[in-house]
């Protein structure tokens, strides 16, 4: 009986043991802003506002924003705002969304080769990939926004149809859906884009909150434009 007994807590303790990997995986999703030196302040501030707001609140529950440049450090927007990336391309980890923003003057960050490998690398594997105004030039890039339907700023849909003559451009919209990528006109559009986009990754009710917390909602008559 002893023995019995011994054999069954061996194989309870066998058990028990081997539970933690049918855990259920932790690990947050991650939303990746991307930064770099110039970049319009409203781009990235907008979606850093957004799911900040709604991860500090707890309105969505296992999400993490971060901020990734070129080199982890310190970027200056071209508005002269200070924000710090908490990472640099060679050590960020994966992502689930990528949100790029945009600068006057884009060739730098077109043509940064590791800048453009790591949006591309992650851009194909991520659940969700987002810009604001000319940030649609760097997804176009990659060459995932190939048959897409997207947007950008206002005047820049010439030079990015001559770029890239596979992607559709709505000119009237100000901000496009479509399949898992979201773009926008950028500036102040940069917070309906990044309100959009947490409706189509958590749901209606959450954006909802997101909007009404950050007095977005104020911002709109009840047929959804804008007041004034």
């Amino acid at each position: 009986m002893r023995v019995a007994v011994l054999c069954l807590a061996t194989l309870a303790a066998l058990f028990v043991g081997a539970r933690p990997s049918l855990a259920k995986d932790t690990t947050p999703q991650r939303i990746g802003v991307m930064l770099f030196d110039g970049i319009l302040t409203s781009d990235i501030v907008a979606p850093l506002e957004v799911f900040g707001v709604a991860i500090e609140n707890e309105i969505i529950a296992g999400y993490e924003i971060i901020t990734i440049a070129p080199e982890a450090g310190l970027i200056t927007t071209h508005e002269g705002v200070t924000l710090q990336a908490e990472f640099g391309i060679a050590d960020a980890p994966d992502l689930d969304v990528l949100i790029v923003g945009s600068r006057y003057d884009m060739d730098p960050i077109l043509e940064d080769k590791d800048f453009m490998a790591f949006v591309t690398e992650q851009a194909a594997q991520a659940d969700w990939i987002a810009s604001n105004c000319s940030g649609a030039y760097v997804l176009a890039a990659t060459g995932l926004l190939n048959g897409v339907t997207v947007t950008t700023y206002p005047g820049g849909e010439i030079w990015l149809k001559l770029n890239h003559p596979r992607v559709k451009i709505d000119i009237n919209a100000t901000v496009v859906v479509d399949d898992n990528v979201v773009t926008s006109n950028g500036s102040l559009v940069s917070y309906a884009a990044a309100i959009e986009l947490l409706k189509n990754i958590v749901g209606p009710e959450q954006s909802q909150e997101v909007a009404d917390t950050i007095y977005y909602t104020r911002l709109l008559d009840r047929h959804g434009r804008p007041n004034g």
